[in-house]
């Protein structure tokens, strides 16, 4: 791991002396904006000092001091200082489950009402309240999300956005290469806020599918004190400590700190199958001014865990064959073997300064080096899908022998200005920006079949040989973004015009490289009515290149483009209180499917046609009671190539559900609070249109009792332990979904 600290360091030393610069180059008036600093009164001192005696300081040196002091009373208080009392801001912490804004949407600091795309912020209490331990966990009560679409998977989170993969964002730059294993998974307890952009996003972000993007708000630095540790104990004999502590370091507030760590020792709910977790993650902030913010954020990660995922036959899973069903906490590898690690270092830049009301300018970057131990064995029921068995008795099934170790590093930049001004009655929130990706892997792999019948109702575990490991031809992919947005407003109509043109590039040793280029776009128009609905309608292209070597079996991926139309609303009837509803056409081409010869792997599929139509509810009933609600309707057809006319696997044309939270103040009761929810996930199809996986409703619980600095909790998820399967594929696999989980959590706030 020295490798990335040593790139890491080299990286922040070459950033000095350009945000240096940018700070002394910036104007006067620069000093004097919309958080501009108190003038400073020098008081004539009420009598001259006798003679022979020596003033402390010169007069000067006292107004030097003084303006320190003025300066750090307004820095602190100031809105980004992070204050707790501070107006909300599109990075910051938002008390409840209801933002009011957010720059996913349009990279700028923007009302949620005036972002004309559908787009859903999970809240950190949220998070806390429904008990989530992942992130796609975190988004089981967002429209248009399939959370679980393939169970728990120990190696990464892989919900579905409106049928489709998403790519995963952290603080605006791209974190996860979707469908590539040993991935930095993000943990939850790391971030301020979760937020899910439904819909194509290139203009802004290039490399996203159809489906939108997740992007994660890091915690960061405050100027406000506040320090907690908590202990949590559940089910799989889970054991975490996790802490979080932030506030100044100097007493002026001009260098703020936060440090939050998690230490897990975990099984889950496959045998032999660990979730053992460490987190380290450190954060600096500098303020010199109010008008400048430099946030460095380092993170170290070590994921311990194994195959949760068995790929098991449709015969036990779907249906019960003359065994029975299989368990479901069924491990189909070998002890010993198995192994999924994931241990990575990062390091991030969040810039920021403005250098007057009309002019700011945005850079943020991360370096991160990923290294990946993946070693499995998973059943053969590709071969023959109807009868996977080698026996008579219907039981056993040999299996494949798979092995890939990786080193990846990754580079990501997107620097931005803002410049704000009028045209005759129009207003121009304008934005020019370019953001660079680099990513090099470096890999071993190999693999086997091992014919050996291996018991899928009563296993036993002999071993495994090892296959022999031989190294993959390393792979180098960049992209170069330019892109513009311009959001106007005239009176009560608004609009969002975007335009951009990414480069990219991969590179595999030993063969010729491949260079794309496209242009994509987006044209949005709203109009503010006066009883607060703002209805919407929307354009946007999507260019989508699939990093990595170990996703298509073709090897490189070929980039997925698409476009969509949306018409929707956005109505926010009182503060707290929002109400939100889409219906979408979208299409894909080129979208990766699962491949039906190697579940590892994936193929590209002709074009595809989503149309649907979301509802998300965000109400603040009364005082003591808050509802979340949300439903989805998804009409998903492969239009051409392969399978033409079908249903698009693992997409549930029918999703709901409900989520409240009440506290029991009115009964006496005021520390205590009560929490639950129904999710209802509809039927979906194989991608053939042969095996339909049937709905289900799982319902989830919560209690928790405050009383001062201390916080008990008690969550249930999947309450009632239905057994249900979240997918089959016609491939041959399918996927069960988690039983019953407790989660009980101690906090002390200090």
């Amino acid at each position: 791991m020295t490798t990335w600290v040593k790139t890491a360091t080299r990286l922040i030393g070459g950033a000095l002396p350009l945000l240096a610069g940018l700070i002394d180059a910036a104007p006067a008036e620069a000093q004097s904006s919309s958080q501009e600093l108190p003038a400073v009164v020098v008081e004539r001192p009420s009598s001259r000092p006798k003679a022979g005696t020596r003033p402390l300081r010169s007069r000067q040196a006292g107004q030097t001091t003084n303006r320190r002091r003025q300066h750090a009373q307004s820095n602190a208080n100031s809105p980004a200082a992070g204050g707790g009392a501070a107006a909300e801001t599109a990075t910051g912490p938002v008390q409840g489950y209801v933002a009011s804004r957010s720059g996913t949407g349009t990279k700028t600091d923007t009302p949620l009402r005036e972002t004309p795309q559908s787009i859903s912020v999970v809240t950190a209490d949220r998070v806390i309240d429904q008990g989530a331990t992942t992130v796609q966990e975190a988004l089981r009560y967002v429209p248009g999300v399939f959370a679980d679409a393939y169970g728990a998977d120990s190696r990464g989170d892989y919900p579905r956005i409106r049928g489709q993969d998403p790519n995963i964002y952290l603080d605006g730059t791209r974190m996860v290469n979707t469908w590539n294993f040993n991935e930095w998974r993000p943990e939850p307890y790391t971030l301020e806020r979760i937020e899910v952009l439904r819909g194509p996003s290139s203009v802004l972000y290039g490399d996203t599918s159809t489906a939108g993007l997740l992007n994660l708000i890091s915690k960061r630095p405050r100027a406000e004190s506040a320090s907690e540790i908590g202990v949590q104990y559940g089910s799989f004999n889970r054991k975490q400590v996790q802490l979080d502590s932030t506030g100044k370091l100097t007493k002026d507030g001009e260098w703020l700190y936060r440090f939050i760590g998690v230490f897990r020792d975990s099984n889950m709910q496959t045998d032999y199958v660990k979730d053992d977790r460490i987190v380290l993650a450190p954060s600096l902030t500098w303020r010199p001014t109010n008008d400048t913010s430099w946030t460095v954020l380092g993170t170290y990660q070590k994921d311990t865990t194994g195959s949760s995922t068995a790929f098991l036959p449709h015969e036990g899973t779907l249906f019960a064959g003359p065994n029975g069903f299989i368990p479901i906490n069924r491990f189909a590898s070998e002890p010993g073997w198995d192994r999924y690690r994931t241990e990575t270092g990062a390091v991030s830049s969040l810039f920021e300064h403005r250098f007057n009301d009309a002019l700011t300018v945005r850079q943020n970057m991360r370096y991160v080096h990923v290294e990946g131990i993946y070693h499995s064995l998973y059943p053969d029921v590709y071969s023959k899908p109807d009868n996977p068995f080698l026996d008579l008795e219907r039981r056993t099934v040999a299996r494949y022998v798979s092995a890939r170790d990786s080193v990846k590093d990754n580079f990501t930049s997107d620097t931005n200005a803002e410049l704000k001004f009028a045209t005759g009655a129009v207003q121009h929130k304008a934005l020019f920006g370019i953001d660079y990706r680099g990513y090099r892997e470096r890999a071993s792999s190999g693999g086997g079949y091992d014919p050996t019948p291996f018991d899928l109702y009563a296993p036993v575990y002999t071993g495994v040989t090892p296959p022999d490991m031989s190294a993959e031809p390393d792979l180098r992919q960049s992209q170069l973004g330019l892109y513009a947005q311009d959001q106007l407003r005239l009176g009560p109509w608004l609009a969002v015009l975007g335009l951009r043109h990414d480069y990219v590039t991969s590179d595999t040793q030993g063969t010729p490289g491949e260079h794309y280029r496209a242009t994509t776009g987006r044209a949005a128009l709203m109009y503010e009515l006066p009883f607060g609905v703002t209805p919407y309608v929307t354009y946007a292209q999507s260019f989508n290149p699939v990093f990595g070597s170990g996703v298509c079996a073709t090897g490189v991926c070929t980039p997925q483009r698409g476009e969509m139309v949306e018409l929707g609303f956005k109505y926010n009837p009182s503060p707290g209180n929002a109400i939100n509803g889409a219906i979408f056409d979208t299409t894909e081409r080129n979208r990766l499917a699962s491949d039906p010869d190697n579940p590892l792997l994936s193929i590209q599929t002709g074009k595809v046609r989503i149309r649907g139509a979301e509802l998300e509810v965000l109400a603040r009933i009364t005082p003591e009671l808050d509802l979340i609600g949300a439903y989805t309707y998804l009409d998903a057809r492969v239009e051409s190539g392969d399978n033409a006319g079908k249903h698009v696997e693992t997409v549930p044309d029918h999703q709901a559900s409900l989520w409240a939270k009440y506290r029991l103040a009115l009964f006496g009761l005021p520390g205590v609070t009560l929490g639950g929810g129904v999710r209802y996930i509809g039927a979906s199809w194989d991608g053939t249109d042969t095996l339909r996986t049937p709905d289900y409703t799982l319902f989830d619980a919560m209690i928790r009792y405050d009383n001062g600095p201390w916080r008990l909790q008690v969550n249930a998820s999947n309450l009632f332990d239905k057994r249900h399967l979240t997918t089959c594929l016609a491939r041959g696999d399918c996927f069960l979904g988690v039983g019953r989980t407790v989660l009980g959590s101690v906090t002390y706030k200090f």
